[in-house]
């Protein structure tokens, strides 16, 4: 038997919900970890303590359910594969980010190491192995944008926000190049307002803005034409 219009209309609804319910256990997982400063170096053990930070649930939760959302509700669900890595990974990178303005390696890596997986793999259920050039491609133009600046500012951004870059334009790629874009002048808008804000001098946390910038981009694609 045929679903009803109105249980049609609910499912993407119920799906979204399970997923944000989902996040939660993961950023209360990823909250502990964090509380234990394991992801610090030896010359970083002296810093201030961090604080609160109860916003690493929230966000968990709201980055899976938001993304569920979007794939749900966009003609092009399998497009959105390839950030659902980030989803995971990007509130405990974000809050390193914020304590010791570093994006280790160790998660970095095999973030990236998925999202490459994702990618091909939305190339194999299409059948169209043209998706793989605006990711791959994305991802090689925002890592070398990115490392223009590294070096012409002598290390006023990170090489971690670098990597992160690279790493978003691959993740993002999929919804297209605007996409790509958007997210990184969203990020970079968002982060400028944050430091104006704050009145901060020298080196900012630039990761948690750049992965802001790419929930921002892959929602508005859903109002996107085409």
């Amino acid at each position: 038997m045929d679903n009803s219009p109105k249980e049609t209309r609910m499912q993407p609804i119920l799906i979204t919900v399970i997923a944000f319910a989902a996040g939660l256990p993961l950023g209360l997982w990823l909250r502990r970890n964090l509380a234990s400063l394991s992801y610090r170096s030896g010359d970083e053990h002296d810093q201030p303590q961090p604080g609160s930070r109860r916003w690493v649930v929230l966000t968990s939760a709201l980055s899976i359910g938001a993304l569920a959302a979007a794939a749900l509700f966009s003609s092009r669900p399998l497009a959105y594969l390839p950030m659902f890595p980030l989803a995971i990974s990007g509130p405990w990178l974000a809050a390193v980010d914020f304590d010791v303005l570093r994006i280790p390696n160790r998660v970095l890596a095999p973030t990236a190491g998925l999202t490459l997986l994702a990618v091909v793999g939305v190339a194999v259920a299409t059948r169209d192995w043209q998706t793989l050039a605006i990711p791959v491609v994305g991802a090689l133009l925002s890592g070398a944008a990115f490392a223009s600046v590294h070096f012409a500012t002598k290390g006023g951004i990170g090489f971690g926000d670098v990597k992160l870059a690279a790493l978003m334009g691959l993740a993002v790629g999929s919804l297209g190049a605007v996409a790509i874009w958007l997210s990184v002048l969203t990020g970079s808008v968002v982060a400028l307002f944050w430091t104006r804000t704050k009145r901060r001098v020298g080196p900012i946390p630039y990761g948690p803005w750049l992965l802001c910038g790419a929930w921002m981009a892959a929602l508005a694609r859903i109002f996107a034409p085409g």
